[in-house]
């Protein structure tokens, strides 16, 4: 990690500068990597395998590869992938909460490069908004948020509240 500045990740991503350093790395069993990711097309027998997999004690996956935005950048009530249609094919509740278990197990030093910043906020407050106003059926956006995250602050300006009053106006959202 001293080096990341260093070194180009080849798709901009930790799996392309991870894959940078470590040259040699073969293609590991599909278990030691396992891709967080529910088809639309998966039947309900192999969603509950996936569900299976997420939650099992003790682990059956030793990797497990977010796709969409990542628990870091969610609240820690639940995915925020439901609240934005083309990500909802990466939700997973289940696969969320194994995440956070880890979390809370890491020092408190390492779980300070996971508090959210403000703009970062304001994103999950308009997916939300936006989730409600398409009534979407999981009803994620009915959860109350009490993440601790939500009023802690680590930016100069930490009005999410005030950003959202103009967003979408001139400035397109951010992304996470």
């Amino acid at each position: 990690m001293d080096h990341i500045n260093e070194i180009e990740s080849y798709n901009g991503g930790d799996q392309g500068y991870l894959n940078e350093i470590f040259t040699w790395w073969h293609r590991i069993p599909r278990h030691m990597n396992f891709l967080k990711h529910f088809w639309i097309g998966d039947d309900e027998q192999v969603r509950q395998t996936k569900v299976h997999l997420f939650e099992a004690e003790p682990p059956i996956l030793y990797v497990l590869h977010y796709l969409g935005n990542k628990p870091w950048v969610c609240f820690r009530d639940y995915d925020c992938n439901w609240n934005v249609d083309r990500l909802q094919e990466f939700a997973s509740d289940v696969a969320h909460r194994t995440w956070w278990k880890v979390h809370d197990m890491m020092p408190e030093k390492l779980q300070g490069f996971c508090m959210l910043k403000t703009i970062q906020k304001a994103q999950l407050e308009w997916d939300r908004r936006e989730a409600e106003k398409a009534n979407y059926s999981d009803e994620h956006w009915r959860i109350r948020i009490r993440d601790e995250r939500l009023i802690r602050c680590i930016d100069q300006d930490c009005s999410w509240q005030g950003m959202l009053r103009h967003w979408g106006e001139n400035t397109p959202p951010a992304s996470l």
